[in-house]
C-alpha cells in the first residue's frame, strides 16, 4: 500500500511539472491581441494588462479599461467647464469644477464595479497578461440609475430656487448646483453611450438652467453702500457685468470694507497687507460674506492706498461673482 501511494505521489508530481511546463510553452492566446474575437464588442468592453506579477497585471488591465471608459468623458468635462466659465455670468468655479470631476470619477467607479478578470496567461519570458471584461448591460444599468438620480436632484433644486429659497443668494446657489448636476448628468450620459445603443434624453439642459440664472440675476435690484465714490462705481460696474440692475436704494445691498495692517518698510519697499471683504444683505440681514487677502508694495508710502484700490478694482468682477455664486461664508 505504501509503495502504491509513493508511486501515485510521484506520478502526480510529474503531471504537475508537465502542466507547468506546458503553460509556459503554449502559444500566445488570441485575446491578448484581439479580445473582441472572444468577447464581442456589442456586449463587452475589454482591456489587457501586463506585468511581472499576476495581481499587478490584473490591476493594470482594470486601469486600462477604466481609461478607455473615462478618457473621452474627461476631455469633454474640461471643454464644457471651460466653456461655461467663459459664457456664463456665474460660470463653473474651482469648487464646482472639482466637485464635477469627483462626481464623474464616482460614476466611472460605480460602472466599473462590474469588471471581471476573465483570463490570464504567463508568457515563456515570465511576463503575465490579464484580460479585464466589463459586461455593457450591467454598466448601463448602473449609469441609468445615476442619471435618474441626477435628474431628480436637478428638479428638486430648481423647485427650491423658484418656490422656497429664503433669499436671492440661496436661490442663485440652487440654480448653480442644478446646472452642475446636469453637467454631471451629461457626462454620465456620454459614458452610457459607450455601453448602450443610445443615451437618455434630458428634459432640462444646462443651457436652460443658465437662462434661469440669467433671468434671476436680471430681476435682482441691488444698491451699493461704500464710502469711496470711486470704489462704489467699480462695484456698481462689476454688478452690471453680472447682469444685475444697480439702483440707488434696494432691499439687497452690497457693502465693502478693507482690514489693513500698518505699512511696513522692508529692504527699501513699503508693504501694505490685509484683507478685503464684500458682503451682501437682503432686508437688513447679511446672507453672504467673502474675504480675500490683499498685498501691495511701493517705493513711496503714499502710493500704497492708490495701488491697493487699483488692485481691488481689477479683481472686483471676480470677487462679486464668488460672492453671489459660491457657498456663503458668514
Amino acid at each position: 500500500m505504501k509503495n502504491i501511494r509513493l508511486i501515485l505521489s510521484i506520478i502526480s508530481c510529474l503531471l504537475i511539472a508537465a502542466c507547468t511546463s506546458t503553460s509556459h510553452e503554449e502559444k500566445r492566446p488570441e485575446w491578448i491581441d484581439n479580445a473582441k474575437a472572444v468577447y464581442p464588442s456589442n456586449d463587452y468592453l475589454t482591456a489587457v494588462g501586463q506585468a511581472s506579477k499576476l495581481d499587478r497585471a490584473g490591476k493594470n488591465a482594470k486601469a486600462n479599461l477604466a481609461e478607455i471608459f473615462y478618457v473621452n468623458v474627461r476631455a469633454e468635462t474640461n471643454t464644457l467647464t471651460q466653456a461655461t466659465k467663459e459664457e456664463s455670468a456665474l460660470g463653473v468655479t474651482m469648487e464646482s469644477s472639482t466637485s464635477l470631476q469627483r462626481s464623474i470619477q464616482t460614476e466611472t467607479d460605480q460602472a466599473m464595479s462590474g469588471v471581471i478578470i476573465k483570463d490570464s496567461w504567463l508568457s515563456p519570458s515570465g511576463e503575465y497578461y490579464a484580460l479585464a471584461v466589463l459586461e455593457k448591460r450591467k454598466a448601463a444599468m448602473s449609469l441609468n440609475e445615476s442619471i435618474m438620480e441626477l435628474d431628480e436632484s436637478t428638479s428638486d433644486l430648481i423647485d427650491f430656487s423658484v418656490n422656497t429659497a429664503p433669499n436671492s443668494i440661496s436661490s442663485l446657489n440652487a440654480l448653480r448646483e442644478a446646472r452642475d448636476e446636469q453637467m454631471a448628468r451629461h457626462m454620465s450620459n456620454l459614458q452610457l453611450k459607450q455601453v448602450s445603443v443610445s443615451g437618455v434624453p434630458t428634459e432640462i439642459s444646462t443651457r436652460k438652467i443658465e437662462r434661469l440664472i440669467a433671468k434671476k440675476l436680471a430681476t435682482m435690484e441691488v444698491s451699493v453702500d461704500i464710502d469711496s465714490a470711486r470704489h462704489t462705481k467699480s462695484v456698481q460696474s462689476g454688478l452690471s457685468r453680472l447682469g444685475v440692475k444697480v439702483v440707488a436704494s434696494a432691499n439687497i445691498v452690497v457693502a465693502a470694507q478693507a482690514d489693513l495692517t500698518e505699512p511696513a518698510l522692508i529692504n527699501g519697499w513699503y508693504w501694505l497687507r490685509g484683507s478685503y471683504e464684500l458682503s451682501i444683505s437682503e432686508n437688513d440681514q447679511v446672507i453672504s460674506r467673502k474675504r480675500w487677502p490683499v498685498k501691495v508694495s511701493a517705493k513711496q508710502e503714499d502710493l500704497l492706498i492708490p495701488r491697493l484700490q487699483d488692485r481691488i478694482n481689477d479683481k472686483i468682477s471676480q470677487y462679486l461673482t464668488e460672492l453671489v455664486s459660491d457657498y456663503p461664508t458668514l
